[in-house]
């Protein structure tokens, strides 16, 4: 992993697929064109079409019979305890946990996968937050 700076016009899911096999982490790119990491959870890697901005994000089920206001509950909890994530409830019932980094200006391909390793870690905090065992 080195500090070699990329820019947005470098930004492609090839490029971060070899960035993240580099770094030595489990990487692979799903028929929708997102890349998927795997360490301790699995995430996805969104850049924007201009590559100014890369969506990392990761998708859980709901326990079967959470209510409403349990999830809504944990979600705010989430939200006010782990600051660097943003958490919510899709309309289909999953939760969603996502974090968007800027590449705009250039940033170091070390920068990219240590967001990535951060938002893996803040993923883990935010599960932890789960004491009404509503996250499947």
């Amino acid at each position: 992993m080195s500090d070699e700076f990329i820019y947005p016009e470098g930004i492609s899911a090839d490029a971060l697929k070899a960035l993240f096999e580099e770094a030595y982490m489990e990487v692979s790119v799903d028929s929708d064109g997102d890349l998927i990491v795997k360490d301790n959870y699995r995430c996805y890697l969104r850049p924007d079409q201009d590559g100014r901005l890369i969506s990392i994000y990761a998708i859980f089920g709901c326990a079967e019979g959470a209510l409403p206001e349990d999830k809504l509950t944990y979600i705010n909890r989430v939200n006010d305890q782990v600051k660097l994530i943003r958490a919510s409830v899709s309309s289909n019932g999953k939760f969603f946990f996502d974090y968007y980094l800027s590449v705009e200006g250039g940033i170091s391909k070390r920068s990219i996968v240590l967001s990535v390793r951060r938002f893996f870690s803040c993923l883990g905090s935010a599960l932890r937050e789960d004491t009404g065992n509503v996250v499947a």
